[in-house]
Parts: C-alpha cells; sequence; structure tokens
C-alpha cells in the first residue's frame, strides 16, 4: 500500500516566540466576561513574522466584534500559527464559543491554561471547561490532549495512527493504548483511561535512542529491556479468520454439492414417482443451500484477501502528513511494502 488517507505531516508545527502580545494578559482579566476578545498590545518591530500576525489577529479582532465569528477563527488561527500564545488561545476559544463548537470550545480554553496556568481569569475558564466537558459526555465521547517531550512525535491509539504531538482529539471514554514513536528516540506505549466527565492530557517523555555500535545493526526501537514489540497491525487477526471462515464455507459448498448430485442421481433411478418426488425435493434444497454457501465463501475470501493486503504493519516506518485545519487537522498516512 502507497497512500491511505483518513481524518489527520508528522511534521511538528513551528513554535516562534516573538512576545507579540506581552501586555495581553492584563486585558483578559477585563475582557473575559465580555462579548469582544481580548486586545493585545506589541512593541513596533521589523520582522515580517510579526507584523503579519500582528495584521491577521487585529483582522480577527474585528471580524469578531462583527460578528464574523467563523472568519475571526480563521484569523486568530493564522496569527496563532505565525506566534501562539495564550491570549491567542484564549480568543480562539471565544470565537468557537459563539460558533457553538464545544469540542473546539474546550481544545482552546485548555490550551490558554495551560499556556497560562496563573491567569487572572484562570476559575472562570477552569468552569466552562468543566460544563463542556459535560457536554461532550452527553455525546458518548471526551476529549484527550497528547503531550510529548520532544514533541513533533507520531502516536497511534488502540492501532489507529491518529496524528502528531501536541494532538488533541475526541473520543469515547475507557481503556485505551498509546503508541508514541519519534526518530531518533525509543518508542513508548502507554495504556490510559479516559474518564467519561472530564478531558485529560497524556503527557509523555522519549528517551534517546542508543547509538549503535559500528559493524552492529541498531536494535528495534522500543525493545527496552529484553521485550520485543510487536507491531501493531491495522486490522489484527481479521483478515486470517475472514479467510478461514470463506474457507470452511467453500468447502461446505462443496459438500452439499456432492449431496444435490447424489439425490439427483437417486432421484433417475427411483420406479415410483413418491420416491423420485422425494429425491427431487432433498437435490433442490441442496443445490439453494450450496448456492448460498458458495456466494458466502466468495464474499468472505474476497474480502479476507483485500483485508490482508492492506493489514499493514503500524510502525516507525509509517509516515504522515498532516494539514492545520480550525480545530482539528486532516490526517493522510502512508506506507511503503
Amino acid at each position: 500500500m502507497r497512500t491511505n488517507s483518513a481524518p489527520w505531516s508528522w511534521q511538528p508545527r513551528a513554535r516562534l516566540r516573538f512576545g507579540l502580545w506581552a501586555a495581553l494578559s492584563l486585558a483578559i482579566a477585563h475582557q473575559a466576561r465580555a462579548a469582544e476578545p481580548v486586545v493585545a498590545s506589541s512593541d513596533a518591530s521589523g520582522e515580517q513574522g510579526k507584523a503579519l500576525a500582528k495584521s491577521k489577529y487585529q483582522q480577527g479582532v474585528e471580524l469578531y466584534r462583527n460578528e464574523r465569528y467563523a472568519d475571526a477563527v480563521q484569523r486568530f488561527l493564522e496569527a496563532d500559527a505565525l506566534s501562539p500564545s495564550a491570549a491567542l488561545s484564549f480568543n480562539i476559544a471565544r470565537a468557537y464559543e459563539k460558533l457553538g463548537d464545544d469540542a473546539a470550545t474546550l481544545r482552546w480554553y485548555r490550551n490558554y491554561l495551560r499556556l497560562n496556568p496563573e491567569a487572572p481569569n484562570a476559575a472562570e475558564v477552569r468552569q466552562s471547561i468543566e460544563t463542556l466537558g459535560l457536554s461532550l459526555a452527553k455525546k458518548g465521547i471526551q476529549q484527550v490532549t497528547v503531550l510529548s517531550t520532544p514533541s513533533g512525535a507520531t502516536v497511534a491509539i488502540d492501532g489507529r495512527p491518529v496524528g502528531v504531538t501536541p494532538l488533541t482529539l475526541e473520543m469515547k471514554p475507557g481503556p485505551h493504548h498509546a503508541f508514541v514513536t519519534l526518530r531518533g528516540f525509543l518508542d513508548l506505549e502507554r495504556d490510559f483511561s479516559l474518564s467519561a466527565p472530564a478531558p485529560m492530557d497524556l503527557s509523555v517523555e522519549l528517551q534517546p535512542a542508543p547509538a549503535s555500535a559500528p559493524g552492529f545493526a541498531a536494535p528495534e526501537q522500543g525493545a527496552a529491556h529484553g521485550e520485543h514489540r510487536v507491531p501493531h497491525r491495522r486490522f489484527g487477526v481479521a483478515p486470517y479468520i475472514t479467510l478461514g471462515a470463506g474457507a470452511v464455507a467453500l468447502t461446505a459448498a462443496a459438500v452439499f454439492e456432492g449431496a444435490r448430485r447424489s439425490a439427483q442421481n437417486a432421484a433417475r433411478d427411483d420406479q415410483t414417482q413418491l420416491a423420485k418426488q422425494h429425491d427431487l425435493d432433498a437435490m433442490n434444497s441442496r443445490q439453494t443451500t450450496a448456492r448460498v454457501l458458495l456466494g458466502a465463501g466468495g464474499v468472505l475470501v474476497v474480502t479476507g484477501a483485500t483485508l490482508l493486503v492492506f493489514n499493514a504493519r503500524i510502525t516507525p516506518e509509517s509516515t504522515a502528513a498532516v494539514s492545520p485545519l480550525p480545530g482539528g487537522a486532516s490526517f493522510s498516512w502512508t506506507r511503503s511494502f
């Protein structure tokens, strides 16, 4: 398989800290309850990145004031990509809140407190986070954020690639298994349980992989402490079970076809009409059963073979691409074999 696209670059997003909104935290305390987003101040700078980020931020503020919240979100996200800040996270959350997007609002409020845990309006934001978490719980999902040190690591949850760190997604509460990998670091696997009523952060610290000795092949990442990690497969053993069921169905179809022919021959040799009719009924019944089993077996074999072809292992050799989108990302996963 070459490319398998799904909703999520395994490349980390640039994190440039310009301090564009150094005085913004003072404004947040006065604006938290207001309908308008936080207004930032910044020192004049000749840097093109700062100027572009400031321009997009100001456009976002004006769009917010005009109640064009979707456009405001887009401008705030563009500014945040150039110069991330706690204040921008707060503004993005406020705009999403106006749009009624609980998941995105929760995501950015949580990021706001992650960047500025001592914010003047932290208590209010935590209350909003609690309310939004309960809202997601009513829908049967909850939010989890995977953070890694260093960032930019690829993440698979329950055997399915989902993105790169820092990564936030919604999923069903309960026990889950995370697999985190980054070139040059040991793979890390972590079991976690996502509670129903509240979102959670899953923070992991990756350890550098030991350099391999000259003349020897490097050990497989993740085989720490003498344990050998078996890579996850996308469909597990399902392809083999499906193929086995198909083979059983085809074998049964052959058996019933043989029984049908036997009944047909018996009908030819019968001397009485009653016996002949009995054998003809048996022949028709076995013929129908044989055809049903033949069709089902064929479908199962084709399905199992298809699953087997796409049953690629999820390993560090798998690559992906992520394009940021408001409140999420577009994911594509590729693997050569």
